[in-house]
């Protein structure tokens, strides 16, 4: 089973200073989970990389899941368009134009919501980091396992990202959502 790295501290600078100086010091970093607390917020991440053997190919992942207000109703899903989507929007299929070009070109997006995503992913900073990870799924969704339910805001990728300064990137804008999230209640 793997281990959960808990991570606390009065900033982000002093949090990721830990982080980096665990990640560091892993003999083999091939899987990594860590839940990372400031203040009231709670962000999950795990990183997983499988090389595989034989004919196996291998696999790799990046997931991060914050819990939500329960109160807050927008719900949305991102993911990279692909040739698939563009055959699917032609039967139908929701994708909601938010009015950022290169964020509506780059993604399917549905939402209950739009005008109040729209608000939401107004921040270039999150244009930025989304187009850096296209392969990317950011959702806010109702989640429910053996605990119960609830719901939160998840950002997956199929690529291990071991790299700090982008686990940090992703991690703030989740952290800067999560802020604004809490001001729709």
């Amino acid at each position: 089973m793997e281990t959960l790295h808990t991570f606390t501290g009065s900033t982000q600078d002093e949090i990721w200073q830990k982080v980096a100086y665990d990640m560091a010091s892993q003999k083999e970093l091939l899987s990594y989970s860590a839940l990372v607390q400031l203040n009231d917020t709670q962000i999950y991440f795990d990183t997983d990389l499988d090389l595989g053997g034989g004919f196996e190919g291998g696999i790799s992942s990046t997931n991060f899941m914050a819990p939500v207000p329960e109160n807050v109703s927008l719900r949305f899903s991102l993911h990279e368009q692909g040739w698939m989507d563009e055959v699917g929007k032609f039967f139908g299929m929701e994708d909601v134009e938010l009015g950022y070009p290169d964020i509506d070109e780059a993604f399917i997006i549905k939402t209950n919501q739009p005008d109040t995503l729209k608000q939401l992913l107004s921040d270039p900073t999150v244009h930025q980091l989304l187009l850096k990870h296209k392969s990317c799924e950011l959702k806010l969704h109702d989640d429910a396992d053996d605990s119960g339910h609830e719901t939160v805001l998840t950002f997956s990728k199929d690529e291990a990202i071991l790299n700090i300064a982008e686990l940090r990137e992703i991690y703030d804008m989740l952290y800067r959502l999560l802020q604004q999230l809490r001001q729709l209640v």
